[in-house]
């Protein structure tokens, strides 16, 4: 029985600790603008032109910027939250966040989504 006790007042730390460091809507859209801002630097650093690619990296960033603002749901579940964007065919999880991280979908997801 006790250490029953001890396992749920355990499990009641765990579970607090991770009310407190729930990320907020803004920690996961800056966790998806970091891979995002990845993959247009990527992209317009295989231009021939470092102007051009500059010009079109701060579009792009400014645009997806844009887009996440008006079309991303943040859910928290209180242990844990969610980032969805709404799609035609429904809406697609981008990120999960839990103690104070949030994990996105990586550069290689990003191109099969493009794709």
């Amino acid at each position: 029985m006790k250490r029953f006790i001890i396992f749920l007042l355990v499990l009641l730390a765990i579970a607090a600790v991770a009310v407190v460091t729930c990320p907020d809507r803004q920690a996961h859209k800056d966790a998806i603008m970091s891979v995002v801002n990845e993959k247009i630097n990527e992209v317009m650093g295989q231009e021939e032109d470092n102007d051009l690619a500059l010009f079109g990296s701060a579009i792009g960033s400014s645009v997806v910027s844009y887009a996440l603002d008006n079309r991303l749901t943040y859910k928290n579940h209180f242990v844990y939250s969610t980032c969805e964007i709404l799609r035609e065919d429904g809406p697609h999880r981008l990120s999960v966040g839990v103690f104070g991280h949030v994990f996105t979908f990586s550069k290689e997801d990003l191109d099969r989504a493009l794709e």
